[in-house]
């Protein structure tokens, strides 16, 4: 919650006027109504923790039955029965955090290499652990068709807010009846995302912009979300905890999802965004621009670099898209040159191997132009003279023990990372040698 402090005015010698204009009147109104909402929200949000149970939840349920009503009218769309669980932190990291990240442990570590050979997290940090904190992060969420709610974070008495919660998850509800197939790739599932946490932030905004017409008559979703909460309803607290990469990624659909999705009913209502269900967006570039969603323009197929390397064991291969190339670049050089280096990707390929306890990967991107990629290369080498690599050989860096190198061919770089020198520095002779005989 933000506070301002209105400094005091100058005494002029003029009296000022004591005509009391209707405007006047409105700011007087507007300001007391503001130190009367903060105020009472500062006593009420420590009114819910010492409740019982049973009362609690009661509060809960009495919200819900209201919410679903003003979903269905906002929306157009019935809900079957819908019912609520109260929950824990510890038990949604316990529940959700632990039991999802445990059994998933062999890969949260290849994931956390992979950040850190491309230095978006640091060494000492832990990709295992920011997974269990972000769900401790959580106020609500929808699972096995119910809504659950966080005691510590979750306020009936704050009824503007808990409200605009319910109806997030009572989109997420809804969504169950549409059937938008999971993909297996980060850019294909954080699309994916977007577009479901999209709608459920804009349903939210739909709700606000109900409560505030009656006073004000304001054209849809020009109302900004209240900022009593952090920008999106579904997580508690500010994600100071995370790495700053692992948060950027993680708050991706919220963000620019509801972005994505506003386009979309700007250009046919909800009947436009419901369509967007059976035909979903494939990348985080047509998320992040929604005209090429619009336009069908998806990712160019693009191939991994064949390794001549006796040994290794192919364990992961992904495309990573356009916003993960931005968190990458973003890290370390200023926002503005990152989004411009990473806004012309088309595609990209990347694979993970190991042998034993080392690692290599290749990651190959392609770009819309030469001028794109030569862009990108750009920025790159920028990236690596801030993280303080030291420059081992022409475009081959290192740092901690990790080797990274990169190579340009037309529209298309190339990314080899590894812990072993001598390796990294054999493929990209390799590769440069089939250059010179394609050539």
């Amino acid at each position: 919650m933000k506070f301002v402090l209105i400094s005091p005015q100058p005494i002029n010698e003029e009296k000022p006027s004591r005509k009391f204009t209707a405007k006047r009147a409105l700011t007087l109104f507007l300001t007391w109504s503001i130190i009367i909402l903060v105020l009472s929200s500062l006593i009420v949000n420590t009114l819910h923790i010492n409740e019982s149970e049973e009362a609690y939840k009661a509060k809960v349920e009495s919200l819900l039955k209201e919410a679903v009503k003003v979903f269905e009218a906002i929306r157009g769309f019935p809900l079957e029965t819908v019912t609520v669980e109260v929950i824990t932190i510890e038990w949604a990291k316990e529940n959700w955090g632990k039991a999802y990240a445990e059994p998933d442990i062999a890969n949260i570590r290849r994931e956390e290499t992979i950040y850190k050979a491309l230095f978006m997290i640091s060494e000492s940090e832990s990709l295992y652990e920011a997974k269990v904190e972000w769900w401790g992060m959580v106020i609500s969420a929808v699972w096995m068709n119910k809504i659950y709610v966080v005691r510590e974070y979750f306020n009936p008495s704050d009824k503007f807010n808990a409200m605009k919660i319910l109806i997030h998850e009572l989109t997420h509800i809804m969504q169950s009846n549409f059937s938008v197939p999971y993909t297996p790739t980060f850019d294909g599932e954080k699309a994916r995302a977007a577009l479901i946490e999209g709608d459920a932030r804009l349903m939210e905004e739909a709700y606000i912009n109900e409560i505030w017409k009656k006073a004000v008559k304001l054209p849809f979703a020009t109302v900004k979300a209240c900022e009593a909460y952090p920008e999106i309803s579904f997580y508690g607290s500010e994600p100071s905890a995370l790495p700053k990469s692992i948060s950027r990624l993680n708050y991706f659909p919220y963000e620019y999802g509801l972005k994505f999705v506003k386009a979309l009913y700007s250009r046919g209502g909800w009947e436009t965004v419901n369509q967007a269900y059976l035909n979903p967006p494939t990348t985080t570039e047509q998320i992040i621009h929604p005209e090429k969603y619009l336009a069908n323009e998806t990712y160019k197929e693009t191939k991994s670099p064949t390794i001549n390397e006796e040994g290794w064991q192919v364990l992961k291969n992904e495309r990573f898209g356009e916003y993960f190339i931005f968190v990458m670049l973003a890290e370390w050089i200023p926002d503005e040159e990152a989004s411009k280096a990473a806004e012309g990707w088309g595609g990209d390929k990347f694979t993970y191997y190991e042998k034993g306890n080392n690692y290599l990967f290749t990651w190959n991107i392609t770009w819309d132009s030469a001028a794109n990629a030569s862009e990108f290369f750009e920025a790159f080498k920028k990236m690596m003279w801030k993280v303080g690599a030291e420059e081992e050989d022409q475009n081959l860096w290192s740092k901690h023990g990790r080797y990274l190198s990169l190579i340009m061919e037309g529209a298309s770089t190339i990314i080899i990372g590894s812990d072993d020198k001598t390796l990294v520095q054999n493929i990209v002779a390799e590769l440069a040698s089939l250059q010179v005989a394609s050539s």
